[in-house]
């Protein structure tokens, strides 16, 4: 079983994802809606799939390839992350005082593809 999860989801049941699967012959191997933000298909490894998702009119297209090595495939919707989980904040400080944030001084990234 492979994992697919999409950052930029909400969790539970509301904000989700709809998608769709297609193998390198274009069938549609999978067909659903993500749940946590997630899908757990069984995919053959050593092949490429296209994959079609969309939520709230933003749209994710990407043809990847599974690797035996690899179980879980992340990919990004762009209005954002809600999903705090594998972030990192820095809080900004004054270099003159000690332990004065910076105001609005909230530094976030997280990780990749």
């Amino acid at each position: 079983m492979i994992k697919i999860k999409f950052m930029g989801l909400g969790l539970g049941n509301s904000c989700q994802a709809h998608v769709i699967i297609y193998s390198d012959c274009f069938n549609v191997v999978y067909e659903g809606d993500t749940y946590n933000g997630m899908v757990m298909v069984p995919l053959s490894t050593n092949r490429a799939y296209k994959l079609i998702a969309t939520s709230f009119g933003e749209y994710i297209s990407v043809v990847f390839y599974v690797d035996s090595d690899k179980c879980e495939y992340k990919f990004i919707f762009d209005r954002g992350i809600n999903n705090n989980e594998n972030n990192i904040t820095f809080l900004l400080t004054d270099y003159n005082y000690d332990n004065l944030p910076i105001e609005k001084g909230e530094l976030m990234l997280w990780p990749s593809q």
